[in-house]
């Protein structure tokens, strides 16, 4: 298990050397930064910019800039928010714990509904229920982020159940949270419907339902074989999560990671952009990771290949 985890891990380096790579060339490509508006005001010297090109290496070249960034990183200096006179690490600090507890939240939400759903829907297979379960997991699969979240919103407008935006208690996260989990939830609730469908086949499950085993018991032995495509879902669709939540919390007003991004990119805030993307990455790759460690801990043969 263990050089099934460190092979994992290293295989994730020239991924992540490579996105850090074209993330950088992208940011660079746009015209201008920070410092450039610096310059249109009047209240500050020309000189006053240059010494902070010099002091950041802007004045470098690219390449030499990129290896700037790199090693300053591995030193555990995220850089400078030129836009908020923070340094990067504290924002993208506050932030994380903003967008982790969505994108967490979002997924026990997403799971809570889609098991009971795929299991009802397979247990009344071709019934009404199954039928109802099919059409609302395509609806909810097929519902735009931005749509949801509004339709929310406004929900949360006219009853007024919950607030509309902030993040001071639990119900201020539930329904941002709830708008990433809806297209979730269709899309794992179909596909373990379907794992369930091809497990129920199976000659083991034949037999039990032969033996008179009660359907419940029955489905708690095909759900083990069935789960690993939910356990790779769950790592692949914290990326989706963690793009969605740029949405929801822009519409919400949620602190999130998501939002500080288009914040720092509005803003040109060079560092604090290049900082969100990373950090992004790195959770996805560790998602991931932890999922791939999941799949072998389920099934053993996932090890050995």
């Amino acid at each position: 298990m263990l050089r099934f985890t460190l092979s994992r891990i290293v295989e994730s380096i020239p991924l992540l050397v490579l996105l850090s790579l074209l993330v950088f060339s992208l940011f660079k490509l746009i015209p201008g930064d920070y410092l450039s508006e610096m310059e249109m005001d009047p209240t500050i010297s020309s000189q006053s910019v240059e010494n902070l090109r010099q002091e950041y290496g802007l004045d470098q070249p690219l390449i030499k800039q990129y290896w700037l960034w790199v090693t300053q990183i591995l030193r555990g200096n995220l850089g400078y928010s030129f836009a908020q006179r923070r340094p990067a690490s504290e924002l993208i600090l506050e932030r994380s714990m903003g967008t982790l507890s969505l994108a967490v939240t979002a997924l026990v939400m997403t799971l809570v509904l889609a098991l009971p759903l795929a299991a009802i829907s397979t247990l009344r297979l071709g019934d009404w229920p199954d039928r109802t379960i099919l059409w609302s997991s395509l609806i909810g699969l097929s519902l735009p982020t931005v749509l949801s979240s509004l339709l929310l919103l406004y929900f949360a407008y006219l009853t007024g159940w919950f607030p509309i935006g902030g993040a001071d208690t639990w119900k201020h996260l539930f329904l941002p949270a709830l708008t990433l989990a809806i297209p979730m939830a269709g899309f794992f609730t179909r596909t373990l419907r379907l794992e369930l469908i091809d497990v129920f086949e199976k000659p083991y499950i034949l037999a039990a339902t032969a033996k008179g085993l009660p359907p419940y018991r029955v489905l708690w032995h095909a759900f083990r074989n069935a789960l690993n495509p939910v356990i790779s879902l769950t790592g692949v669709s914290l990326g989706g999560l963690l793009s969605g939540a740029v949405v929801v919390e822009k519409v919400f007003s949620w602190p999130g990671l998501g939002a500080l991004t288009v914040d720092s990119i509005l803003a040109r805030d060079l560092y604090v952009a290049l900082a969100c993307v990373l950090v992004s990455a790195l959770v996805v790759i560790f998602a991931n990771l932890l999922a791939d460690l999941l799949l072998a801990w389920n099934d053993p043969k996932i090890r050995y290949e």
